[in-house]
């Protein structure tokens, strides 16, 4: 950190040499620059010890992210939603931007709002958002400030006014959200806490296109969810979570989940875990992030010879996903909106060529039919194609440790199936748990195992899909998946990353083959 201060130094020494203009545009113009070297932040657990609680504000990668696709949405005018662990510095990331904008681009508006007006301004209270601009703002260079500024003046209650410029940053607070004028970007502060957010909303649609909700978790009964979920579009999402924070360890996390009486305050606070509080999911949170971290934790993991390919077909409704898997290894999803199922068939095809997978399951109810007639017109020796119909009855060949077939125990084809991926989650937890020595650890064979791939919009799509759907039992007392518009009525689309991982778990009793034309055919339409 004395680094990080000795660096700032430096750097205003000699921007007093090359002139602040020069140094003022530079900022200007770079918002990590400027975010790099001239942005201070507040941390009150600092107090008494070495360098103080006033600290340079290093963003990690992560952080960089954030900021460049905050200033995306402002300049685009498009509403976004943040979803968060505690403690990531995300309401200085959104101050940090909003001060920049006010600093040098004329005519900004940002307004904060929170559901509580004691959030967003409190005097003395340094954990309101407009203590933390304060503070941002009273670190700056002299030089960087707008001419005739005077704090006394234009620092009000709720209101900063650039006297230079004609920006401003202002405050809101409760049901009064959105009535306050017009903005270029309004911050909605936890924003999955507040209450009748649906009215909230209504007026700030009046106010601005671009909203930015910012908030923890607070399972799915509200606006948050339903927008994470059902209505923004993956690029208008941004996910900052504790593992993205270099300072913090698994050991931290162990101590910080302990120190908490009720487990779900540490999965919804912390873990982002929306279903934390929500009884009966088929596949917990926990388990997927077991399975996000097993290939760095478990160096002897392999892919199997054998590859399969899940594909829930969206033909244009949803998007059409394909999930490759090689025994333990999921690859990369991959998904397309093209409504042609022709076409659809053929990117399937390539999808498994690609992963070197020798069966493709797809689900062919439905819109899957046109991907049916095109597979089942080919049958010649070639990549083994399998159609799925899993409102079927589950298969009877298979037994489970109890001694009852899968007949016994499941309402149709398709609970088998995610039982089938959530007895590989639950055993990924257990082994996970294992290797780091803690309490519910079990070996289990790799070859049981489920590892994940994260960090491109179609993986995370699949991590947070499997963890949203619920089980439950029949008339009959036999397990049976959330149908979809239970689902919808949750607020929840389609999981169609998830309907296809868990195709990959579909035996291939009548599989289709496909012609070596056909494989050509495929090949040229990638091109």
């Amino acid at each position: 950190m004395e680094a990080i201060r000795a660096q700032r130094q430096k750097r205003e020494v000699e921007a007093q040499r090359g002139g602040w203009e020069v140094e003022k545009q530079k900022c200007a113009e770079d918002i990590l620059y400027w975010f790099d070297n001239y942005l201070w932040t507040y941390d009150p657990r600092l107090v008494g010890k070495p360098g103080g609680a006033y600290i340079p504000f290093k963003l990690w990668p992560k952080q960089r992210e954030n900021v460049v696709w905050l200033l995306d949405r402002i300049r685009n005018s498009e509403e976004g939603l943040e979803e968060k662990s505690r403690d990531v510095g995300a309401t200085y990331i959104c101050g940090g931007v909003a001060v920049h904008q006010w600093l040098f681009n004329p005519g900004f508006k940002a307004t904060f709002g929170s559901r509580k007006v004691d959030y967003v301004d409190k005097k003395d209270n340094p954990d309101s958002i407009f203590a933390k601009l304060r503070i941002m703002l009273r670190r700056q260079p002299p030089e960087f400030m707008p001419a005739g500024f005077q704090w006394g003046q234009h620092d009000n209650y709720m209101r900063i006014f650039n006297p230079e410029t004609g920006a401003v940053i202002s405050g809101e607070g409760g049901e009064e959200m959105g009535r306050g004028g017009r903005s270029t970007v309004y911050f909605v502060d936890e924003a999955a806490f507040v209450p009748n957010a649906e009215t909230v909303e209504k007026a700030l649609s009046g106010n601005t296109d671009c909203v930015i909700w910012v908030s923890s978790v607070n399972g799915m009964g509200n606006l948050f969810a339903r927008k994470r979920h059902s209505i923004l579009k993956p690029h208008q999402i941004f996910r900052l979570h504790w593992r993205d924070d270099p300072r913090k360890t698994e050991e931290w996390a162990v101590n910080k989940q302990n120190s908490f009486s009720d487990p779900t305050t540490w999965a919804s606070e912390y873990d982002i875990d929306y279903s934390a509080s929500v009884e009966g999911i088929c596949i917990p949170a926990a388990w997927v992030e077991s399975a996000k971290r097993l290939r760095a934790l478990e160096p002897r993991l392999q892919p199997s010879n054998f590859g399969v390919v899940g594909l829930d077909v969206g033909a244009g409704k949803a998007k059409s996903v394909a999930v490759p898997r090689k025994g333990p290894i999921v690859e990369r999803p991959q998904s397309r909106g093209d409504p042609d199922t022709t076409e659809t068939a053929l990117w399937g095809i390539e999808v498994a060529k690609d992963n070197g997978a020798s069966n493709l399951n797809f689900d062919a109810p439905g819109v899957g039919a046109g991907v049916s007639s095109t597979l089942m017109h080919n049958p010649r020796p070639g990549l083994i194609v399998t159609p799925i119909n899993t409102g079927n009855p589950p298969s009877e060949r298979r037994r489970w440790p109890d001694g009852r077939t899968s007949g016994e125990i499941f309402g149709n084809l398709k609970a088998e199936l995610w039982w089938l991926g959530r007895t590989a989650f639950q055993r990924t937890h257990e082994y996970v748990l294992h290797l780091e020595g803690k309490e519910g650890g079990r070996e289990h064979p790799l070859t049981d195992l489920i590892a994940l791939p994260s960090g491109d919009p179609d993986s995370d799509a699949l991590c947070l899909q499997l963890s949203l759907v619920k089980w439950e039992r029949n008339e009959r007392g036999k397990i049976m998946i959330e149908k979809k518009d239970a689902l919808k009525r949750r607020g929840i689309a389609s999981p169609d990353h998830a309907d296809a991982f868990v195709l990959t778990f579909a035996d291939s009793k009548q599989p289709m083959t496909i012609s070596d034309a056909v494989l050509r055919r495929a090949a040229m339409g990638a091109h």
